[in-house]
């Protein structure tokens, strides 16, 4: 399983990183101590030995910092585990044989650190380095300590390797069954409740903590089975409450938008109602200024015939006169006319007369010369001739002023005669137009009296509609007051209604809650595997 894989390769980065930091604090006292030898002459090291020891020092910060740095192979643990052996060796290998039993303990906890932490594999390769170290290290350590025995020695490191090897398959049982209850508890936190601990006949805490888990286990499967019985049941109760919920809110939504619609009809027929008893009232005062503007019509239609009738005898009176007048200017012009044909013959007259003096004047004015020939004799017809030529100066003068006073005459009568014919022209159109207005005059005393009857008969219905409109103002005025009954009692069961949607919508949204929950509890239950064919 990844998590273990994770959890084992962390375990080995830690212990890489406490074994280095051991491995770097035991170098610095294992050169501490030569130092201080060298110093004091009491231990004497080669300078390759504390060559070796910063080398392994240094190999130990590298691993230290490449651990830190999140940089790890696998074989790491087993550098460091070598490295801890080769520092531990070389200093044992220049310490007086008789001081190396206690430290020889040092390589119990070496070999049995790794088998507790990382299993018996690490064991047994620290116990192969510790024993190839300890047998070159007692090789070439010989010539330095040649008292010793190495028989004696080879039996302490075949003791120690038996003692370490029994302890550490002890570790690495153990070990493996709790990395068993461990990957049956991965499984468990995964969800699956189907695995178990092999159980073996023993006596111990790890046996006693295998059946217990197990036991747990098994409980944890029956809780969980029912759990997700209870889930099924739950959900599909809480679906159906939803569903009823959802239908019942959807009732009371169309219920209250119902009641809305109801109530809004109501408030408008009742506000309709107050418009049409307003109208009616309205109506009502209308009809009565109608009635009363009616009568004035009639009075003034009256007035109008009445008045059409005197003009109509008037316009008959003006008619005659009218023909009188022109009748009058017919014969005026008749005798303009025969005065301009008597002042044509009279000029004609004056013309003679003219002529005639013209002719007496050349016949004195012969007779003259005549006389004045005659001398003497001629004096007498002399003065004839000129009294003649005086009267006939005078004649012709008269007839001069006749003839003026004719021409003015004449043109005096052909003015009159003129404004004669326009006089008589406009009689004829005055004649005309009193003869139309008098027509017109008569049908509107015959409209009139259409009039008058319309008016009648309006009278009489405005009276019947006014008895109507009052009827039906005092019918509306009691649906007014039912409308307004009606209106509170809509009013109240719309705020009832509203309160049930309320108490439904939120009843739903309970529901939809407990739908919500039930399927998060199935979905956190589902990820449990209690069947081994889930």
């Amino acid at each position: 399983m990844e998590f273990l894989k994770e959890e084992v390769r962390e375990k080995e980065k830690n212990f890489t990183i406490k074994a280095a930091t051991v491995v770097m604090f035991f170098c610095a006292l294992v050169e501490i101590l030569f130092v201080t030898g060298r110093i004091f002459n009491f231990l004497l090291m080669p300078v390759i030995i504390s060559i070796i020891v910063a080398v392994v020092f240094l190999s130990g910060f590298i691993l230290y910092r490449l651990c830190k740095d999140n940089i790890f192979s696998r074989v790491m643990p087993y550098i460091v585990t070598t490295l801890t052996v080769v520092a531990l060796t070389v200093a044992l290998g220049y310490m007086n044989p008789a001081f190396r039993i206690p430290f020889f303990l040092v390589y119990f906890y070496i070999i049995l650190h790794p088998a507790v932490i990382l299993g018996g594999q690490y064991a047994i390769f620290t116990i192969s380095i510790v024993d190839m170290s300890y047998f070159l290290m007692i090789l070439l350590t010989r010539s330095r300590y040649p008292y010793i025995d190495i028989q004696t020695e080879l039996i302490r490191l075949l003791l120690l390797t038996i003692i370490a090897l029994l302890l550490t398959l002890e570790f690495d049982k153990n070990l493996k069954r709790i990395h068993e209850i461990r990957k049956v508890a991965g499984r468990a936190e995964d969800g699956d409740l189907t695995g178990r601990i092999n159980e073996v006949e023993e006596v111990d805490d790890i046996s006693f903590l295998a059946k217990s888990f197990n036991r747990m286990l098994q409980g944890e499967t029956n809780l969980v089975r029912l759990i997700i019985e209870i889930v099924g049941s739950l959900t599909d109760m809480s679906e159906q409450i939803a569903s009823t919920a959802n239908e019942m809110a959807a009732s009371s939504s169309e219920i209250v938008s119902t009641t809305q619609r109801m109530t809004e009809g109501i408030n408008e027929q009742f506000n309709e109602l107050d418009k049409t008893i307003s109208t009616g009232k309205t109506l009502s005062e209308v009809s009565f200024d109608v009635v009363s503007n009616v009568k004035k019509v009639e009075e003034f239609s009256v007035g109008v015939s009445d008045s059409a009738s005197n003009a109509i005898s008037q316009s008959d009176v003006v008619t005659n006169n009218i023909e009188l007048i022109g009748k009058r200017y017919s014969n005026l012009t008749t005798l303009m006319t025969k005065m301009q044909v008597i002042s044509s013959t009279i000029n004609k007259i004056v013309n003679t007369i003219d002529s005639i003096a013209e002719k007496i004047n050349i016949l004195s004015l012969n007779a003259s010369i005549e006389a004045a020939r005659a001398g003497e004799y001629g004096r007498g017809f002399s003065i004839v001739a000129d009294e003649v030529k005086k009267l006939a100066d005078s004649s012709q003068d008269s007839a001069s002023e006749i003839g003026r006073i004719i021409k003015e005459m004449m043109e005096s009568i052909e003015t009159v005669t003129e404004s004669t014919e326009e006089v008589n022209t406009a009689i004829s159109d005055g004649s005309v137009v009193v003869k139309s207005t008098a027509d017109s005059l008569r049908d509107i005393s015959n409209k009139v009296l259409e009039l008058n009857s319309a008016i009648k008969n309006i009278k009489e219905m405005i009276s019947k509609e006014e008895d109507e409109i009052t009827n039906i103002i005092q019918q509306v005025e009691s649906s007014h007051g039912i409308s307004k009954e009606n209106s509170a009692a809509a009013e109240e069961i719309l705020a009832s209604i509203q309160q049930q949607s309320a108490a439904t919508e939120e009843f739903s949204a309970t529901s939809q809650e407990l739908v919500s929950v039930s399927n998060k509890l199935h979905e956190m239950v589902k990820r449990f595997k209690v069947n081994e064919t889930d």
